[in-house]
């Protein structure tokens, strides 16, 4: 199997969106099968619970683009770190040695 090593990747800050939450860093990592996995920081500021569903974004160069969506909840004035898994097709992880992603916060 091919190794995808990753291009660039970037995170937004939407914390006036979504109400005191924040994307903190986002790193991301190859598995032996070629699928990508991004770990994302998030910061909550604000005295309460806040929720918003976390969309990560991930496209191979010369191949697809896969989006997924994750509900995340983070209790006040802390942060949590969540995962997002891309199972890539074959024909790209074989195809393809670079990616860029991207995440953001919606409400």
């Amino acid at each position: 199997m091919a190794t995808i090593a990753a291009l660039a990747g970037c995170s937004e800050s939407l914390s006036g969106v979504t109400g005191g939450l924040e994307i903190e860093n986002v790193d991301s990592r190859t598995t032996s099968l070629g699928d990508i996995v991004l770990t994302v920081t998030i910061t909550n500021d604000s005295g309460s619970s806040k929720s918003s569903t976390l969309i990560g974004q991930v496209d191979i160069s010369g191949g697809d683009t896969y989006t997924k969506r994750r509900d995340v909840t983070v209790t006040g004035d802390s942060s949590n770190t969540f995962e997002l898994g891309f199972d890539i097709s074959f024909s790209d992880s074989l195809s393809a040695n670079q990616y860029e992603y991207d995440t953001e916060l919606e409400e």
